[in-house]
Parts: C-alpha cells; sequence; structure tokens
C-alpha cells in the first residue's frame, strides 16, 4: 500500500517557503490585488450602510431592541447582501489561484515563472471545487444540527424527571458523533484539491478511493499543520500587539468614556485619513503573513497527493 511521511508532508510548506521566497513575496502581492483592494473598495461603497451597522451595535442597550431600530438594521444590512455573495465567489476564486500556485511549486517546480500563479483551467475547476465543498458542508452541518436539535427535543420532552441531564448527554455526544464523522469524511476527501489541480477536472469523490486506509496518517498531518498555524498566529498576534503597546500615544483618539463609540461613528473618509498608516502597515503584514499560511496548510496536501500517486 502506498504510504506519505506525515512529518515531512506536514513540514512541506516551509519548504516551499525556504526555496521561493520571490514566490511569497508574489502571492503576498496576489492578495493584496485580489483580496486586499477589493475589500477596500466595498468598505467605501458600502461604508454608510457598513458604520451605521456597527454604530447601532455599539449604541443598542440591554434589553429587546425596538421595532424602529430593528428596521434600520434591516435596511443596513439589505445592501450587503448580495454583495457579499460575489465577494464570497471572488474570494474562492483568489483563493484557488493562491492554492494552485502552492500546489504548482509542489507538483511542477519547473513551471516557477510568474511566482507560480497561473490563470488557468486549472484554477478554474478548484474554484468550482471549493464553492461546491463549501455549499456541500453548510447543507450538511445544516441538517446534522437540525437532526440534533429534534432528537434532543424529543428526549427533553420524553425524558421525565432527568429529562434536562438526558437531553444534555445526549445533545454533547450526538454532537461528538457527528463532528467525528466529518472530520472523517473530510479527511478522506481532502485530496480532491490537489487531484482536481493534476488533472485538470473536477474531482471530489474520487479522493475517497485515494486516501483508502490513510485516514491516521490524514488526521496526523492535518493535526501538525493545524498546530503550526496556531503558532504562527500566536507569534504574530504577539509581535502585532507589541507594536500597538508600542505606538500607544497614536491611540489617544479612542481613549476616554464614549471615545471609541465617537471616533467609529465618523465618516468613512475621516475614518481612513486617520487609519490609513495603521491599515497600510497591517495590510502589507497581513498579506505577506497569509502568503505564508497559503504555503503551510496547502502544500502538504500536494505533497501527501504526489507521494500516494507515485508509488501508486
Amino acid at each position: 500500500m502506498a504510504r506519505f511521511a506525515v512529518g515531512e508532508a506536514a513540514t512541506s510548506g516551509f519548504g516551499v517557503v525556504v526555496r521561493h521566497p520571490l514566490a511569497v513575496g508574489g502571492w503576498a502581492l496576489a492578495l493584496v490585488v485580489g483580496m486586499i483592494i477589493p475589500a477596500v473598495v466595498c468598505l467605501f461603497w458600502l461604508g454608510p450602510d457598513f458604520a451605521r451597522l456597527i454604530q447601532l451595535a455599539l449604541t443598542q442597550r440591554e434589553g429587546a431592541p425596538d421595532p424602529e431600530t430593528i428596521n434600520e438594521f434591516v435596511r443596513a444590512q439589505s445592501g450587503m447582501t448580495a454583495l457579499n455573495i460575489l465577494y464570497w465567489l471572488w474570494g474562492s476564486f483568489v483563493r484557488a489561484v493562491l492554492c494552485g500556485a502552492v500546489f504548482r511549486a509542489v507538483l511542477m517546480p519547473e513551471a516557477s515563472a510568474w511566482a507560480f500563479l497561473r490563470i488557468s483551467r486549472r484554477e478554474l475547476w478548484l474554484t468550482l471545487l471549493f464553492v461546491v465543498e463549501q455549499v456541500l458542508a453548510m447543507i450538511v452541518i445544516f441538517i446534522v444540527a437540525l437532526l440534533i436539535v429534534v432528537l434532543t427535543a424529543v428526549v427533553a420532552v420524553s425524558g421525565g424527571e432527568q429529562a434536562k441531564t438526558t437531553a444534555i448527554v445526549v445533545a454533547c455526544s450526538a454532537t461528538a458523533i457527528a463532528g467525528g464523522v466529518f472530520i472523517w469524511v473530510a479527511l478522506r476527501l481532502s485530496l480532491a484539491a490537489p487531484m482536481t489541480f493534476a488533472d485538470a477536472q473536477f474531482r471530489l469523490f474520487e479522493s475517497w478511493t485515494l486516501t483508502r486506509g490513510q485516514g491516521w496518517r490524514l488526521l496526523g498531518m492535518a493535526v501538525l499543520v493545524v498546530i503550526f498555524i496556531l503558532l504562527m498566529e500566536m507569534l504574530v498576534g504577539a509581535a502585532a500587539f507589541g507594536a500597538v503597546v508600542a505606538a500607544g500615544g497614536s491611540l489617544e483618539a479612542i481613549r476616554g468614556p464614549g471615545a471609541l463609540e465617537a471616533f467609529i461613528s465618523r465618516p468613512p473618509m475621516a475614518l481612513l485619513s486617520d487609519l490609513w498608516p495603521w491599515l497600510l502597515g497591517l495590510g502589507v503584514l497581513g498579506a505577506v503573513f497569509s502568503a505564508v499560511v497559503n504555503a503551510v496548510f496547502f502544500a502538504p496536501w500536494a505533497t501527501a497527493y504526489k507521494a500516494l500517486t507515485s508509488e501508486a
């Protein structure tokens, strides 16, 4: 049976970063162009609605909101719904392009031009795969959650004196079982992305056959990848917090009672004029960090796929 080395696969993303540092810079630039700039454009477009949502949330007192507040909240949010859907689809495409670049660095290292970035049939199939996976996951989670709620309600109604305790136990047990099954299915389908990229065709359930007998290895690899990313986020978060504390003198505008509410309720252009150095710096650092995280996250699956198919 074909196998892959768990440790080697889990750390392969760091190898990609070390071998191709300029490509990581290209991926960061692609993130800025593909995600951050459109987000800023959307913020200006929907700035008044977005500011109104924040203002309503900050000024809402305890207790049930009045009907007028609810109507204002709905009006402010309705204009953002369609754009959110479009931005989600666009984000899936950008993610597919970046994922394809990392896969190409692992599976096709000779195609290093343009930081491994392409917009081809492979990336379009990856986009479709990501959209389908997200939709299927949301549907499954909704159905399973609904079943757990119904089961818990039935137990609570018919459980007698210990109904509350029994219902809690049933809900926790069912949630744990459903979570375990969901993770197992996700691991069995986890190589669909590199398969789709390599074959330049839509692949999803074909991953089930390729990952047969690899569940524990995939789980170990996934756990290591999650640990690596969490450690990276903790280090970067600590560094960012230290930078904010060191520059605390520039945050006087949001100190004191009610200062934050007054600061955030100003027009978007006034906010941008005060925050643009922070937004620019955080945007650049965030883009580079996100590019590294993408490499660390995506590369292991391509490495596992490469090992399993080369030994098959």
